[in-house]
């Protein structure tokens, strides 16, 4: 069972809440532990890497102007930073994000 630590940063938090909830189910169906931290992008700033370690950072379409800099203060951690897919959030497709997360943090599953 593998275990995956992520940051989620939208607008205001409330439509990612369900997605966030959808993603964990996708996870627990396949046997994985999965902790998503939900931010606004208001508190991305305030984000304490050494505090949380987490190993992927998915930014919200409607917050995307945010990557770059989320980018820069993620770097020195070697957090990767990815989008999340418009149609993947609308469709709150937790499945999806599921396997976008596991593609960006291959796990060896013994």
């Amino acid at each position: 069972m593998a275990s995956y630590n992520v940051l989620l940063v939208c607008a205001a938090g409330m439509s990612s809440s369900l997605l966030e909830s959808k993603t964990m189910e996708a996870a627990k169906a396949e046997g994985h532990d999965l902790v998503i931290h939900a931010v606004s992008v208001g508190e991305i700033a305030l984000f304490d890497y050494a505090d949380t370690q987490v190993e992927l950072i998915l930014i919200a379409p409607q917050v995307r102007y945010k990557k770059k800099s989320v980018a820069e203060m993620a770097a020195p951690h070697g957090i990767v930073v990815q989008d999340i897919e418009p149609i993947t959030f609308g469709m709150v497709d937790g499945d999806k994000l599921f396997r976008q997360i596991k593609l960006a943090i291959p796990k060896e599953v013994i």
